[in-house]
Parts: C-alpha cells; sequence; structure tokens
C-alpha cells in the first residue's frame, strides 16, 4: 500500500506542515523527491502513529520524539542481540 501525501495526512489526521516536520526530522522517510511526488507505505503510518502518540502524551517537541524512536529502536536491537547471546550462551553452558 502508498499513500500521497494528501491521503497520507488523511488518513492518519495530521497537518500537512506537521507531516513536513516529521519527514524533515527523519521520523519517516517516503519515497520520492519532492513533497508533490512523496509516497508512504504502511510502516510509515505505524510510525507516524506512534510518534504522534509519544508527542501527545509526552507533551514534547518533534525533535525530541525523534530523540525518543530512535533510542527506543536500539533499545529493542539490543534486547534482540542480548535474547541471542544468552541463548548461544546457554548453550556452552549446558556442555
Amino acid at each position: 500500500m502508498q499513500l500521497n501525501i494528501d491521503e497520507f495526512c488523511q488518513c492518519i489526521e495530521l497537518p500537512h506542515v506537521t507531516l513536513l516536520e516529521i519527514v524533515e526530522l527523519g521520523i519517516v522517510e517516503p519515497s520520492g523527491a519532492t513533497p508533490e511526488n512523496w509516497q508512504f507505505d504502511a510502516s510509515a503510518l505505524v510510525i507516524t502513529k506512534r510518534a504522534m502518540r509519544l508527542q501527545t502524551e509526552l507533551q514534547i517537541e518533534w525533535s525530541g520524539v525523534a530523540l525518543a524512536l530512535q533510542l527506543l529502536d536500539e533499545l529493542e536491537q539490543l534486547r534482540t542481540e542480548n535474547s541471542q547471546l544468552r541463548r548461544r550462551l546457554s548453550r556452552f553452558e549446558a556442555l
């Protein structure tokens, strides 16, 4: 599923100006060179909804939301890596 900028903003009830700021901060990355050509996929919808929830619930600026999302992604990666390493270690401990 691909949405243009108008469809995307309408779908999540987001003003164009706010979407431009979100894209500028790297929270979502549309395909296309200019806003008129931007296309957003389903993952961009999920990320943007998550960002909007953080912004609303925590009352932080979009730059803070971008940082929070980056840190949450890094945390998830570290948890996944930790889990994999624990599984490897358990094989050696069983010997």
